[in-house]
């Protein structure tokens, strides 16, 4: 049956970046029709996954990638997986015709990949050098795969693939995009719980009136343990001289406004349709003069994978001037459809026969595994104003640094304060509201106008982090007394990751105070005023325990050690280790590897992200001079243990000593030291027990103070 939805919605292209991206619009109106019928079998594949009955045509694995097409001597060639795409020996469907929905199968192409264990998906579209004949394809690609689980995801990179004989047969180029450290067994080398997954589900796009071959990649940071966070994934971009034909190391990514990280374990930064990103498809439309990025959210949830990310599916849309600057718009919709759950994309101008290019109208086909049915949308953009999606304005990050990437933001330096904070001033009635995925478990919330919540720091700037969700009120914002701006905490999804506020650039020898009073009105769309307070993060020179714990010893100035007699000796690393286990049908033991990702001897002593067991010496080493504070609590992990004790030592100094009580958070300690380059803080799990397994749950925080006085 033919379906068919039409949304025209209206409002100013250009406002301040400081405005909260609810307030932006677009002078365009939008006309989107849906068409189901008649679709080819690449973009809307038959329920018993075969091709007019052909038991060896399989279409991926109902499409779980997008489909990419080209222009070739001017007729439409579209190239895709037949579904073996982790084998050696990797079989390309390939389709010739007049346009992209008229086409006749045509012989299949291969490529043979030399590794095992690494996929080749033929995803983000094609480009063919026609000086040359030959057609040039980026490859997504997952390797390490074994690693999930634990880890949320598998590791992913991007390949260049070549062929001069229209897509028979395939030579492999070499990688052109991988993460920071994209090594085998590098990802636990990451600092704290996460990794960067690597930069793939990409698009491709060619722009031949800037002279660059343009991929945006799909990247995430991926808990080394745990289940995968929607709201994490993000969007980075690099580029190639179209002169340099895509060729490995000619690649660089863009990072904070420039294009100088290389695209071979380079660093980058996100690129944002407002607070969020797309996954989807660019086109430039040429009546516009400008460039379309169209698609889903990016943190939209895959229930494959996690419920844990934005329920709304709709279909948006963002702009952008320039490739070269990245200024792209917040996303406004191209159709209201929140749940939608087909998150494939490939668009192509009213012909169907252009991927790069088109007019005021162009086609995007949206499909996604066997969510059928899968649809054509027709889009016109007339003159006109569309608002805004109404995405926050900040976006989320994790709860803690990752000091590799090269976005400000995820590698900011601050430190954490939750919302118990002894510093953090609550007026009304304030109530804990707990939820595994707010920072520390808990938040405090109120929806009572004229209360606020108020916080005095040290520092160059501060971080709040305020759920947004159904009922999310408002609340104004002050720094030292004088208004900064109103926030919005309404959202159609709850968001426990977001900024809601970021103020930077504070005079740092100075102390300021941050206060955020609930306001008696509310976003049309809320149906309260609550107000949920997790943490503050202050600009800080700071090094957590857990946020700085990596693989890779000295890292983030942190060693791991234990100690002997009157000796330290470093730990050894430990990614996995082998566990003796009984077979629960034949009873017989045998051996099964676990994730280990601790420090360790071997023989018992184990040194983890947030625990030491007996004889283990977490040691701080000081990079400069300076007043340091030293906070934490220490806590028997277990009910044994009965005798461990915690202690800090500067350099051959004690500082700090608690003998510990099992099921009591007994070590609590705050205290100010002055520290020369060099020298060293270890905290130290000693004492007298006869449990083995015993363990300090224990997660130090050492921050420089700006007060050096």
């Amino acid at each position: 049956m033919k379906s068919c939805l039409t949304a025209v919605l209206l409002a100013s292209f250009f406002i301040h970046a400081a405005s909260p991206a609810q307030e932006f619009t677009v002078p365009y109106s939008i006309k989107a029709t849906e068409r189901t019928e008649n679709l080819p079998p690449y973009v809307a594949p038959p329920s018993t996954n075969l091709y007019n009955g052909n038991p060896n045509f399989k279409v991926g694995w109902g499409i779980d990638s997008p489909t990419g097409f080209v222009s070739i001597d001017g007729e439409v060639w579209v190239i895709f997986n037949l579904g073996n795409q982790y084998g050696t020996h990797v079989k390309v469907a390939r389709f010739r015709g007049r346009d992209f929905e008229h086409t006749e199968r045509q012989p299949d192409g291969a490529i043979d990949i030399a590794e095992k264990g690494i996929s080749t998906h033929f995803c983000g579209g094609m480009w063919y050098d026609t000086s040359t004949g030959t057609l040039y394809a980026p490859i997504h690609c997952e390797y390490e795969r074994n690693i999930s689980p634990p880890a949320g995801w598998t590791r992913k990179k991007t390949r260049l693939a070549s062929s001069t004989d229209k897509g028979l047969t395939w030579k492999l180029e070499g990688d052109i995009l991988t993460d920071s450290m994209p090594d085998s067994g590098d990802w636990l080398r990451f600092s704290g719980s996460y990794f960067e997954a690597g930069p793939a589900d990409f698009d491709f796009y060619v722009d031949t009136r800037g002279g660059y071959s343009y991929i945006f990649a799909c990247n995430a940071y991926a808990p080394k343990s745990g289940g995968m966070n929607n709201f994490l994934w993000f969007n980075e971009v690099a580029r190639c001289a179209l002169s340099d034909k895509m060729a490995p190391g000619k690649w660089h990514k863009f990072c904070n406004g420039t294009w100088t990280e290389p695209g071979l374990g380079g660093k980058a930064s996100k690129v944002c349709m407002s607070s969020y990103s797309i996954y989807g498809r660019i086109i430039y439309s040429d009546s516009l003069r400008k460039y379309l990025r169209l698609g889903v959210c990016l943190g939209v949830i895959d229930k494959r994978f996690t419920n844990l990310g934005f329920g709304d599916g709709s279909v948006v849309v963002s702009f952008c001037d320039d490739l070269s600057k990245q200024n792209w718009s917040p996303m406004v919709k191209v159709l209201d459809n929140p749940g939608n759950d087909r998150f494939g994309f490939t668009v192509a101008d009213a012909t169907a026969r252009d991927p790069f290019v088109c007019g005021k109208t162009l086609h995007a086909y949206n499909y996604w595994l066997y969510n059928l049915p899968s649809r054509a949308i027709d889009i016109t953009l007339e003159p006109g104003a569309t608002p805004a999606a109404g995405y926050p304005k900040y976006g989320s990050f994790a709860y803690e640094p990752l000091p590799e990437s090269g976005d400000s933001i995820v590698s900011r330096r601050t430190r954490i304060a939750g919302c118990d904070e002894p510093e953090t001033v609550y007026s009304g009635l304030w109530k804990v509201k707990r939820d595994t995925n707010y920072f520390q478990g808990q938040a405090m919330e109120c929806g009572v106008p004229g209360s606020s919540v108020e916080y005095s720091f040290d520092g160059s700037g501060i971080y709040w982090r305020a759920v947004a969700d159904t009922n999310g009120g408002k609340a104004d914002i002050s720094i030292d007394g004088k208004f900064a701006e109103t926030v919005d905490l309404y959202f159609r999804d709850a968001l426990p990751n977001q900024f809601a506020f970021i103020k930077t650039g504070l005079d740092p020898a100075r102390r300021h105070t941050f206060k955020a009073t609930i306001r008696s009105d509310r976003n049309p769309g809320s149906y309260g005023t609550v107000v949920r307070h997790m943490a503050f993060e202050v600009a800080s020179e700071s090094d957590r325990a857990s946020a700085g714990f990596s693989g890779e010893m000295g890292k983030n100035h942190w060693r791991y050690q234990q100690l002997v007699g009157k000796e330290y000796r470093d730990l050894h690393f430990f990614e996995f280790v082998d566990v003796d286990v009984k077979d629960s049908q034949t009873g017989v033991m045998k051996k099964q590897q676990v994730f280990a990702n601790f420090w360790g001897d071997g023989n018992g002593c184990t040194l983890g992200n947030r625990y030491q067991s007996l004889r283990a010496v977490r040691t701080w080493r000081a990079p400069h001079d300076g007043l340091v504070r030293i906070e934490g609590n220490a806590a028997i992990e277990n009910d044994g243990g009965s005798g461990l004790t915690a202690s800090i030592v500067h350099d051959s100094r004690v500082e700090w000593s608690s003998t510990l009580k099992p099921g009591v958070v007994s070590g609590h300690h705050d205290i100010v030291l002055r520290v020369s380059q060099g020298s060293e803080i270890r905290f130290i799990a000693s004492g007298e027990t006869n449990d083995s397994g015993a363990r300090i749950r224990w997660d130090p925080v050492v921050t420089y103070s700006t007060n050096q006085h």
